[in-house]
């Protein structure tokens, strides 16, 4: 059984990196998206890519990609 993927993404340049699920879309680092965490909508960067996050260290997933 897999959990699910999960990317890490930065709203502000040198803001917090926030772990959001993603669905099967395709990222890759650098790619540009808008996610929704904490109840509202905001535009960020991928900086780690779903490849790379093990999720034994990131735990629940913060928020999620609604478009990439």
């Amino acid at each position: 059984m897999t959990g699910p993927r999960v990317a890490g993404i930065r709203l502000e340049r040198s803001g917090r990196v926030y772990f959001v699920s993603v669905s099967d879309v395709g990222l890759a680092v650098g790619d540009q998206v808008a996610v929704e965490v904490g109840g509202r909508v905001g535009f960020g960067r991928v900086v780690i890519a779903p490849g790379q996050v093990l999720m034994c260290e990131v735990g629940e997933p913060q928020g999620k990609v609604i478009r990439s």
